[in-house]
């Protein structure tokens, strides 16, 4: 069995490599999302794949903590 994960820029899909022990044999080809509609990584802010991870208040919590050693920093 050979599986790749593409994302697909137009609507149709003219290049799909072949393995040779395939040709000429009967083969299934399935199409199906990925956990919905995906980006591709590249473009996936690091706040995106975190996003939900904290709540609110762990969030302001932290956010707060940030500011604090970034202070503490400029203060050196």
């Amino acid at each position: 069995m050979t599986s790749t994960i593409i994302i697909p820029n137009e609507a149709m899909l003219s290049v799909l490599p072949i393995p040779p022990s395939y040709i000429g044999k009967e083969v299934e080809v399935t199409f199906s999302l990925i956990n919905g509609v995906s980006k591709p990584k590249s473009e996936m802010k690091l706040s995106e794949k975190f996003r939900g991870v904290l709540s609110q208040e762990s969030a302001e919590s932290f956010m707060n903590h940030i500011k604090t050693m970034r202070n503490e920093w400029t203060d050196i």
